[in-house]
């Protein structure tokens, strides 16, 4: 529906169904660290699959025509901040956004839901089966415990949490998962020389659920009562690497506010 249109605008009568479909989502500030013990000189690609395309990048770099394809390079340092090689900025790290390309690939209302170890971001979902359920008032305290298990230090995480918190603040409860890492490489894989030591890939998906349709997640509700151990397995991440300074590490976070 158009914003400058009302519903009595398109001669809906009664009897008449109504398909609501969100428009296009953005996953959102997904930032890429590089920590590595001595100073190199590091290439890292990225590649979309065809259902999104880069939206913003920071250090800007060339990009192919579908906007799904770049390669930045950088210079490491042992603080952890990057020179672009092209620029000369010198980062913190380096950031990109995409959006999904639902004029090519539209969204199926019928569409099942896509299973739990696969990743696409048209249909990114989130069910009583995979994800948890919390009072928005205790999210930031169990994202910060969550994040810190699947290996976020506290600036990642401390900016992962201030970044998503307007939006999750705007509903009463929240739904949320974490993806598994390798469906999540499928989407939007990295391909980085030298080859890092160990890769960290943190990708939230979360919604907001009205206290009327509490009762459609009650094994989620549950869920959020365990420990938050369980998501490193979900996740597939080995923290205890991720946090060995002695390691060429590479970190990324980022996340999508489902809709629909």
């Amino acid at each position: 529906m158009r914003d400058d249109r009302s519903i009595g605008s398109y001669s809906i009568e009664d009897g008449d169904s109504i398909t609501l479909q969100a428009g296009p989502l953005c996953f959102a500030k997904p930032v890429i660290y590089l920590h590595s013990p001595s100073d190199i000189d590091v290439s890292v690609k990225l590649s979309l699959i065809p259902e999104w395309s880069l939206s913003v990048i920071y250090p800007v770099v060339p990009m192919d025509e579908y906007r799904q394809h770049l390669e930045w390079k950088v210079r490491t340092h042992q603080d952890g901040s990057l020179t672009e090689h092209n620029s000369g900025l010198h980062v913190s790290y380096l950031f990109w956004e995409a959006k999904t390309n639902l004029q090519v690939f539209p969204r199926s209302p019928a569409s099942k839901p896509p299973p739990a170890d696969t990743f696409n971001p048209i249909t990114s979902s989130l069910d009583d089966t995979d994800s948890i359920v919390i009072p928005v008032d205790k999210v930031t305290v169990y994202l910060d415990k969550a994040l810190k298990v699947l290996g976020l230090h506290t600036e990642a995480r401390t900016s992962f949490i201030t970044y998503w918190l307007p939006s999750i603040l705007k509903h009463e409860y929240i739904a949320l998962r974490f993806v598994p890492q390798a469906a999540y490489e499928r989407a939007a894989s990295l391909n980085i020389s030298p080859q890092p030591d160990v890769v960290t890939r943190v990708c939230m998906l979360f919604k907001g659920i009205c206290k009327e349709h509490l009762a459609n997640w009650p094994n989620a509700q549950m869920q959020a009562q365990n420990d938050v151990a369980w998501w490193v397995d979900v996740v597939g991440v080995d923290p205890t690497r991720a946090g060995d300074v002695t390691l060429f590490r590479v970190l990324e976070w980022g996340g999508v506010e489902v809709l629909i």
